[in-house]
């Protein structure tokens, strides 16, 4: 063959399979370990949890099976579609610090969770995606008392990567002058909110001291301590506060007699930033910036006025069959000055309006939950007279009170009479979802 034959066969096989190379479909990149980690919780796929998972892990799965019938693999099935059924508010990643963003999730009481990728440590067939969690509120980044974080083991499994371990763990950075600033900001703030809710509480034994003995109390001791005197009984009956300390604060009552009182509560540690607050028989609290009570006294800012109980106008009810009470029978038990005590199941008997709480915002975001139990006098008119603390979380007992203060409760006969009933109250606060 001609040299230059020979050159011309050699182009035309040479274009030929260059035509071909263009011709032929393009292989896409494969999938990283993660894209896989997205696929399992934000996928669209029937099958996009299950065909991440060994083969293993998927054979017991369908052999196991709840108490329902149902099987564990499609209940973590079910807790991916959450994410599913919030994908319009979620922006995954596919490389950066940040996995994915979550905004305004349903039942979430944060305005956005971020998630970032702390470590990604490939090695061949194996990767270890490490995760942090972050929660976001009014654009700014809510400091936990610890740091969530998540770790998701990845092997390649016939061309698929797998996950093959999950585990959970948190992180305390104690040594972050930043994170340990944000931390002492947000116990300040609880502390704080508890002295003031303290103060009322206070406050209100006193003017039910003043109401059934004549003049103030002028220790804490009188307030809580009954006495051998059947005329006596408790009005504050948070031992803690009792004692004068809670919280990181210390209450006292001074330049008191029979018609005034002063009282004080001061951080029991100095220079930490905590305000001292103060209030006297007018039920005003004040609060100072130094921390001491003297100076809130002289010069305090108010900040909480004091508020009437509000009255709620009811159309009279008839009474029911059967609730004429008797004393010393079951359903209560006599006491002096036509009073009797009452559990709170029959109390509840008699509620005829009932004004629920309002969750406190911060208690929401913190995740808090619980019961407040109070003690409550219900006068011989049905109206809450005065009420204190016996239990439940510093954050939702004040919401508590302010709801019970306006319920309405049908006069409690005695012998055909209307007399005052002493009582607890339990107020529930549960998150949508819990």
């Amino acid at each position: 063959m001609r040299p230059l034959s020979r050159v011309a066969l050699a182009f035309v096989l040479f274009a030929s399979s260059e035509l071909a190379a263009q011709s032929a479909p393009q292989s896409t990149a494969p999938q990283t370990a993660r894209q896989a980690l997205i696929e399992m919780f934000f996928g669209q796929a029937p099958n996009h949890l299950e065909k991440h998972l060994p083969d293993v892990t998927r054979q017991a799965f369908h052999e196991m099976q709840e108490a329902n019938g149902e099987s564990y693999l499609a209940m973590f099935s079910l807790l991916a579609k959450q994410g599913q059924n919030d994908k319009e508010k979620i922006e995954t990643f596919d490389s950066g610090s940040t996995l994915f963003t979550a905004k305004n999730v349903s039942a979430g009481t944060y305005d956005q969770v971020d998630v970032t990728v702390e470590q990604d440590n490939l090695s061949g067939d194996d990767d270890q995606i490490d995760l942090a969690i972050h929660m976001m509120h009014g654009g700014k980044e809510q400091i936990l008392p610890f740091i969530p974080r998540c770790s998701f083991s990845l092997k390649i499994e016939s061309g698929v990567w797998r996950l093959n371990e999950i585990s959970v763990g948190v992180r305390l950075p104690l040594a972050d002058p930043n994170f340990l600033k944000a931390l002492l900001e947000r116990e300040r703030t609880e502390n704080e909110q508890m002295a003031q809710w303290s103060m009322r509480s206070i406050d209100s034994a006193e003017k039910s001291y003043l109401a059934a003995q004549g003049s103030y109390a002028c220790t804490f001791s009188a307030l809580t301590s009954k006495g051998t005197s059947t005329s006596r009984r408790a009005y504050l009956y948070d031992t803690q506060l009792a004692s004068g300390k809670k919280n990181g604060y210390n209450f006292a009552i001074s330049a008191c007699d029979a018609s005034h009182y002063q009282l004080t509560a001061e951080p029991a540690v100095p220079k930490t930033g905590q305000r001292a607050f103060c209030s006297d028989e007018s039920g005003t609290v004040r609060a100072s910036a130094d921390g001491k009570g003297a100076t809130c006294l002289s010069s305090g800012e108010v900040v909480e006025q004091k508020q009437a109980a509000v009255r709620i106008p009811l159309q009279a009810s008839p009474e029911p069959s059967g609730a004429t009470a008797q004393s010393n029978s079951t359903s209560g038990t006599a006491l002096p000055a036509e009073r009797v005590r009452v559990s709170w199941g029959v109390s509840q008997s008699f509620l005829i309006s009932k004004v629920p709480p309002i969750y406190p915002e911060v208690a929401r975001r913190a995740r808090v939950t619980g019961t407040v139990v109070l003690r409550a006098l219900i006068n011989q008119t049905g109206d809450v007279e005065s009420l204190s603390l016996v239990s439940g979380h510093p954050l939702l007992a004040p919401a508590a009170m302010d709801a019970v203060k306006q319920w309405k409760y049908r006069p409690y006969l005695l012998n055909g009479k209307a007399v005052a009933v002493d009582t607890e109250i339990q107020v529930n606060f549960a998150l949508s979802g819990q």
